[in-house]
């Protein structure tokens, strides 16, 4: 312990020696000696963090200040979709993936978050085209993709051979409770197919 009286005059050469020797002059006039001043190993810059955790830090860095900026309805959303189970994985998940590659993500292959999927059949009716309404759990329309298995088929005479032509369904409206879904052509048997539905966070 040291004590001082008067003004200290340091040099800058030693400023950074000095603030890592001793703490600054306390109101009892009172000085006390630090530990080294160093930075601890696991902290940013110190010795043993790697290349890869600096730069997860820096993604997480990045998402915090994106989080910022969202509106409350976002906030919101993101905060109600955290899983049944005791686990804080969703935290990390939804939060740095969803901040990083947005929702739904169609140019980024759909690198976004996954709130749900679900699946659903129908029928594929057969004649002509007719629109077939199928009822879904709910959702956001605006951040969920479909995606159809299944296909009817149409025989077309082509040179006076046969040829067999699959008729795929393909997405005609999408709201929030339900789906319709519609053959491009004539099917000439009733088919079964199925649907799914993926929504974002």
């Amino acid at each position: 312990m040291a004590r001082i009286e008067g003004t200290q005059n340091i040099p800058s050469t030693w400023k950074e020696a000095y603030d890592g020797a001793v703490t600054p002059l306390m109101p009892n006039a009172v000085i006390r000696r630090r530990y080294p001043w160093r930075v601890p190993a696991n902290q940013e810059g110190g010795c043993r963090v790697s290349l890869n955790q600096e730069e997860q830090r820096q993604r997480w860095l990045l998402i915090r200040d994106k989080f910022q900026n969202i509106s409350a309805a976002e906030r919101q959303r993101w905060y109600d979709a955290r899983p049944i189970w005791n686990s804080l994985l969703w935290y990390y998940n939804y939060f740095m993936m969803s901040g990083l590659m947005g929702n739904a993500v169609i140019n980024d292959k759909g690198g976004g978050v996954i709130k749900s999927i679900n699946h659903y059949g129908f029928t594929l009716p057969g004649g002509a085209p007719a629109p077939v309404t199928v009822s879904i759990s709910a959702i956001d329309p605006t951040k969920s993709v479909v995606f159809f298995y299944g296909a009817g088929a149409h025989v077309e005479i082509v040179d006076t051979v046969p040829c067999l032509v699959a008729n795929y369904p393909y997405l005609a409206t999408l709201n929030s409770s339900r789906l319709v879904a519609e053959a491009p052509m004539f099917n000439d048997a009733v088919a079964g197919c199925s649907v799914s539905v993926i929504e974002y966070i």
